[in-house]
């Protein structure tokens, strides 16, 4: 039994369990064995590799708080390859490439991270480093490594072939190592063993168990140990030819890479990388650059006694706000919202330095082709106050999640209203904190989503952007009770997915009294961007 995991033009990936048949080990089935604890295995080999290496002292000494965390100022000329990058831009790319052993990059929505450490990358490959780029997540890392392929690096992107997409699957390790010499050798070598052991099969079907049965099973057996042996060899080949190799955190594997140790490590989504994760990557280089935001979300940690005992803190959170802390350098150019849109995340979460981009501070949905103004509107954002409506939120009975039908039905109409502009539904999402009020969306917005609009929860959307988002906050309910909404880095995530219009939907009575909430709808109320329920039509 097997589950189909990746289908393209020339092959299919199934995931078959641990008792897969013999024949998986021969011919042209490419096997890659993976054990659900293989990456808490991985995570444990680099804790111990991470403390053990005599090379990774310095290392060690400024993660742990042994030695002073100092930067070293930029000196290098550099000819930046990208000539559009901004001020802050380049300023974090300088000091990242002068920083030793560690530098951060601090990259708020929209200010262009994942151009800045491309940039990174293309300089520490243009001064002969090899660089090993990794990331928390499947999707930045293909991101990060789509990137770097449009500006000219050839990475080698390492990992199970079902989990990288199709945008970056050109440079599998896989993919590259079916080009060399060595794989085809190995192939035929494997053909060659299926060939004698299925002779062998017909001659002990015949009750033939001589010498002649036995030699031809002795040489397929010879026939695939070399061919394995040759596979490394393609595989290493390949490996020692690029000096850029991609591989999420968790997916390093010492299989592929061996004991081979880089001269960067590049971690994206750093501030997503749970410790033992983390010092998975940290152990395979002398010199770290790390590039997150620790004001969006933080590392998934299911165990509430691992939370607690400080695993959802990542190195990024815990270096960046050290007192005196030299080692970051913020993206402050935003290239995604309307500065209103973008006013209060600058303001809550970063200190109030971010700028809007001359190019996209003031534009708004009308700015479209075909999309028309909503006089019931403001151009940039409202906040809808339902307070006083009665719509209570309830629990799902075998869930536990909680969704509030009667907010949910606001929500759709608040949806079609964009739609009805002539927004076309691709260019809009819905977020939500809650399973269950996604599902009620869903059912409520069906048209809707098969035209393209997307419902899903603030994690599915971090790290990407539409025209139009409509975020429904959800909770209502006497006990001012408002859940993981405290977590206020969730909800930053959702306020700044926007370009040009976002509509948030919440009970004042609910959220107001929470000091990021309250000043939420303050922030609606100075900007004239507060509207109630009670006198809005959806």
């Amino acid at each position: 039994m097997g589950t189909l995991a990746k289908r393209s033009s020339n092959r299919l990936g199934v995931v078959v369990d641990g008792n897969y048949p013999a024949f998986l080990g021969d011919g042209p089935v490419h096997l890659d064995a993976e054990a659900p604890e293989a990456t808490f295995e991985r995570g444990h080999s680099g804790i111990t590799q991470f403390l053990k290496e005599d090379r990774l002292k310095d290392l060690r000494a400024v993660l742990y708080g042994e030695a002073p965390a100092t930067a070293a100022a930029p000196t290098e000329d550099i000819e930046f390859r990208n000539e559009h990058l901004n001020d802050s831009q380049k300023e974090a790319v300088r000091f990242a490439l002068a920083t030793d052993p560690i530098a951060l990059i601090f990259g708020p929505p929209g200010t262009g991270k994942t151009h800045t450490l491309v940039e990174v990358i293309r300089q520490l490959i243009r001064r002969g480093d090899s660089v090993l780029v990794t990331a928390a997540s499947n999707t930045a890392l293909d991101n990060l490594g789509e990137r770097l392929m449009a500006a000219g690096v050839k990475p080698v992107r390492v990992g199970r072939p079902e989990r990288i997409s199709d945008a970056v699957e050109a440079r599998s390790l896989e993919k590259l190592i079916e080009e060399t010499t060595e794989h085809q050798q190995a192939k035929k070598w494997m053909s060659e063993a299926s060939d004698k052991r299925a002779r062998h099969e017909k001659r002990k079907a015949r009750g033939g168990r001589g010498s002649a049965s036995r030699t031809l099973l002795d040489e397929a057996n010879a026939l695939t140990r070399d061919a394995r042996r040759m596979f490394g060899t393609a595989r290493g080949k390949v490996l020692r030819r690029f000096r850029v190799i991609l591989s999420t955190a968790g997916g390093i594997d010492p299989r592929m890479l061996g004991n081979h140790a880089f001269d960067t490590v590049v971690l994206d989504e750093a501030t997503q990388a749970p410790d033992p994760m983390a010092l998975v990557a940290f152990a395979r280089g002398a010199k770290l650059i790390l590039a997150g935001d620790p004001e969006q979300l933080p590392p998934t940690v299911i165990s509430r006694d691992n939370h607690r005992q400080g695993l959802a803190s990542t190195f990024f959170e815990r270096l960046s706000s050290e007192p005196g802390n030299s080692l970051t350098r913020m993206l402050t150019t935003q290239y995604r919202m309307h500065t209103a849109l973008m006013s209060f995340p600058s303001e809550q979460h970063y200190g109030g330095k971010l700028e809007a981009a001359d190019s996209i501070a003031q534009r708004v949905l009308s700015d479209l082709p075909g999309v028309s103004d909503d006089p019931e509107r403001p151009p940039h954002w409202v906040f809808i106050d339902t307070a006083g409506k009665g719509w209570k939120e309830q629990q799902h009975a075998r869930s536990m999640s909680t969704y509030n039908p009667e907010q949910a039905e606001f929500t759709a109409s608040e949806v079609r209203r964009i739609i009805a502009r002539g927004l076309s539904p691709q260019e809009i999402a819905a977020i939500t904190p809650y399973a269950a009020h996604a599902k009620q969306l869903r059912q409520l917005l069906a048209k809707e989503v098969s035209d393209g609009l997307e419902i899903g929860s603030v994690d599915a959307f971090q790290g990407r952007e539409k025209e139009a988002i409509v975020v429904d906050l959800v909770r209502s309910n006497a006990e001012r009770d408002i859940g993981f909404l405290q977590d206020v880095r969730r909800t930053n995530v959702a306020l700044t997915r926007a370009k040009r219009f976002l509509v948030v939907i919440g009970d004042s009575a609910t959220l107001g009294e929470h000091e990021y909430y309250a000043a939420l709808l303050q922030a609606a109320e100075d900007q004239d961007a507060r509207r109630s329920a009670w006198d809005t039509e959806g």
